[in-house]
């Protein structure tokens, strides 16, 4: 299944080993056996999108889930910005737990090479890995509270 998200450019192509060898360069995949990967090979999209695009706007509505591959992407909250994120790094989860807005605005600085999941795949992929779900809670809890905490120290 190919789509366009993020308005980039779908990279098209046989499920292919290169999907999988991607995803195990993955912190988030580490753990993962090849048949998890294979598994989460067919569920996630690979684009490119060039620099100075948003990915996801804070408050609004967001139904993907990010992993970005190669390149940067800058990290706006409540108007401040956050450390940059680089390969391996994942976003738009919280909005994939809870269907709510976009917790952060998330603007390519680089071109880059993303792994995109719908709503739909992502669901897929977590009711299948109890590690992949786990991981993705705690990271997305980590942010949260960080977050919360710098709210809390202006």
């Amino acid at each position: 299944m190919a789509r366009q998200a993020g308005r980039g450019r779908v990279i098209l192509g046989s499920m292919s080993s290169t999907k999988v060898d991607a995803l195990r360069q993955v912190p988030l995949f580490a753990n993962s056996t090849r048949a998890d990967l294979e598994f989460l090979a067919t569920r996630i999209d690979e684009v490119e999108v060039e620099a100075g695009r948003t990915l996801i706007r804070q408050g609004s509505s967001s139904d993907s889930f990010y992993l970005l591959l190669d390149g940067e992407a800058e990290v706006e909250v409540d108007g401040r910005a956050r450390p940059a994120l680089g390969p391996g790094r994942f976003f738009g989860e919280i909005s994939m737990l809870d269907r709510g807005p976009a917790t952060a605005t998330v603007v390519t600085k680089t071109p880059v090479r993303l792994m995109v999941m719908s709503h739909a795949q992502f669901r897929d992929a977590i009711k299948a890995s109890d590690q992949l779900l786990s991981h993705v809670l705690r990271v997305a809890a980590d942010r949260l509270r960080r977050d919360d905490m710098e709210r809390h120290t202006k």
